[in-house]
């Protein structure tokens, strides 16, 4: 048996090797025709035909880099299923010496227990990682999978590289929306709509600084005017061509300083009560922000509910990360949506940390 990837000299069995796919796979566990075409520019993925003698039995589409192997897609063909090829072929990846990786269904009836069991007698281990598939397609639901690996369970380090590797190269590329215009505030901007965008960028912080959602606009729409971070020098917008605010990022250069006494100025100016919590979330969060010396800081990012999943953020993230260098951010652990964005824009995990409250968070930095 051998591996011969997908080339001009077995082009004739393109078309097979295709409806294979296809057939084999959900719609929403594999790539429309675009996606495919995309992927095989790619020299780190393989279209491979699986060869005994002269005939063929079915494919293997895999991710090969220096450190692993990302088994993607393997089927063969129905009536020849059962007669020990399956084995075979995964032998022909084990002898790369190298992790091999692959995504399974929870082993929860029959049909999927029986797969897990035939990893697992070919040597691999289930891992104990919370693990989300690429998206395939733009929209598509989280789809929870389980990660198998031979010879061994991966490291926790190890894992995070591969899933970075997976969400950057394997899942569909951001999509960048064309029905808006991305600018930096205006005059003529609907502050109110800014200053509510910014307060729900952090569901922990801004509720445990304010009594209300009504209270947090009155004092961020303050702080606009103010010689603070969310100054409208720092604030860039994604516009609907009715002039709609649809999107919001704050970003600045590091280091900065931010003064307690601006933002009690903005508490003041809004008549929203100052307590114990003013000095507590700015001493904790708010004025940590702009201490590192470590590039471009993107603090918040926005995007109206009824605007989202039409690539508003990726949109407003590509203008802002494309003229710099080195950009840093902060992401919470659970925020898979954002997390797996900034990611795919080329962001990457620094460490993780507990954020206020105790919240788990990652540092992430963006190098060009």
């Amino acid at each position: 048996m051998r591996l011969e990837r997908l080339s001009t000299s077995n082009a004739h069995l393109f078309e097979q090797t295709f409806k294979l796919y296809q057939s084999s796979f959900p719609v929403e566990e594999r790539r429309d025709d675009l996606e495919q075409q995309r992927v095989l520019k790619k020299e780190d993925y393989h279209f491979d035909l699986i060869m005994k003698n002269d005939s063929f039995i079915g494919v293997m589409l895999y991710w090969e880099t220096e450190n692993f192997v990302f088994l993607e897609h393997f089927t063969t063909l129905p009536e020849l299923r059962g007669k020990g090829y399956g084995k075979e072929a995964l032998d022909l990846l084990k002898e790369k010496n190298k992790i091999i990786l692959l995504e399974i269904e929870p082993p929860v009836d029959n049909i999927t227990q029986r797969r897990y069991a035939f990893y697992k007698r070919n040597g691999f281990f289930m891992n104990p990682y919370h693990h989300i598939q690429a998206k395939y397609h733009l929209g598509d639901e989280d789809l929870e999978l389980k990660v198998l690996t031979y010879p061994r369970i991966m490291e926790k380090d190890e894992y995070r590289s591969f899933y970075e590797y997976m969400t950057r190269e394997i899942g569909i590329n951001p999509n960048v929306s064309q029905e808006i215009t991305v600018r930096k505030l205006q005059d003529g901007d609907d502050i109110n709509q800014v200053a509510k965008l910014i307060y729900l960028t952090d569901p922990y912080v801004y509720p445990n600084w304010f009594d209300s959602i009504d209270d947090g606009i009155k004092v961020i729409r303050q702080m606009i005017d103010l010689p603070t971070l969310y100054n409208r020098e720092n604030i860039t917008v994604a516009v609907t061509h009715d002039g709609f605010v649809a999107g919001v990022i704050v970003s600045k250069q590091t280091p900065f300083v931010e003064e307690i006494s601006h933002i009690k100025q903005a508490f003041k100016l809004a008549g929203v009560k100052i307590d114990e919590r003013t000095d507590f979330v700015f001493d904790a969060y708010y004025a940590k922000m702009g201490m590192s010396e470590d590039g471009y800081y993107i603090a918040n990012v926005a995007v109206d509910e009824n605007y989202r999943k039409r690539g508003i953020a990726a949109a407003m993230m590509s203008s802002i990360i494309e003229p710099k260098s080195f950009c840093t951010l902060e992401c919470v652990v659970a925020n898979t949506v954002s997390l797996r964005l900034y990611q795919r824009m080329g962001y990457k995990i620094a460490f993780e940390y507990p954020g206020v409250h105790g919240i788990p968070c990652y540092k992430m930095y963006y190098q060009k």
